[in-house]
């Protein structure tokens, strides 16, 4: 038969009571050990706090350089203070070349910011830049920069995959772009994940890969489909209807 629970409470707070009482002794007998094993808990206590502390200080201080390069950008570009666009300079040659300057400026900062959240943002913008200026290659390689440089499964490398997606795509390769949009989509904290497979899913189809497209449109739910754009639910849905219309009848609807 089972003990009452109040013998079973006693005999474990005698036990713990043991436990105790060895520690005591083996503290009694070993003083220098215990207090250089007391010693080192405190010195990694400190060494993580120190570490979170410079950490934080790094990151403020990676932000506040970005954020100063990004308003001098905007007052080069002849933005005035709290405007949000840009209006381009009459003179294309002058915006040409402060766009070309800064984007330089952000990638440099990237690099001596690396490992910041700062240096993903700086290399997302100067992405941006070099795009503006018609300078593709450099453009993906910045956001591929991000997009390799950003921590696993998080929410600023998706949304990084996300742009080198779509200049993936605008380039012409699609199948890059499905690839990179599978990625930003598989972030689960990602807001824009559902909008990712989606466009990862027209990207495959568009690359000729069916199977893998509908795999992709087949897994999202009802309710996730409805957030679609109406122009990828409409594709993808031909696409369903033409695979299943090409693929015959099955056993069941043989004559």
């Amino acid at each position: 038969m089972a003990k009452p629970d109040s013998t079973q409470a006693t005999e474990t707070l005698h036990e713990i009571e043991s436990i105790f009482d060895r520690m005591a002794r083996w503290v009694t007998h070993n003083p220098m050990l215990a207090l250089g094993a007391l010693a080192g808990i405190l010195a990694t206590a400190a060494a993580i706090g120190g570490y979170e502390a410079w950490r934080r200080s790094r990151e403020a201080e990676a932000s506040a350089e970005v954020a100063a390069i990004q308003a001098d950008f905007m007052r080069a570009m002849g933005a005035q203070p709290n405007q949000a666009t840009i209006v381009e300079p009459a003179n294309a040659e002058t915006a040409a070349a402060t766009r070309r300057e800064y984007a330089q400026r952000l990638l440099d900062a990237a690099e001596r910011l690396a490992g910041t959240h700062a240096a993903l943002a700086a290399q997302l913008q100067a992405g941006s830049l070099k795009s503006e200026l018609g300078e593709n290659e450099a453009a993906l390689a910045a956001w591929r920069g991000a997009a390799d440089a950003a921590p696993p499964d998080s929410v600023l490398g998706a949304l990084a995959r996300t742009r080198l997606a779509a200049g993936l795509e605008a380039s012409g390769d699609v199948a890059g772009a499905a690839e990179a949009y599978l990625q930003a989509g598989g972030t689960a904290e990602f807001p824009g994940r559902v909008l990712a497979l989606g466009d990862a899913a027209r990207c495959l189809a568009e690359a000729g890969q069916t199977a893998r497209a509908l795999e992709v449109f087949g897994g999202l739910s009802e309710e996730e489909v409805v957030a679609l754009p109406v122009y990828v639910t409409a594709r993808l849905t031909e696409l369903r209807v033409r695979s299943a219309a090409a693929a015959g009848p099955g056993p069941a609807d043989a004559p």
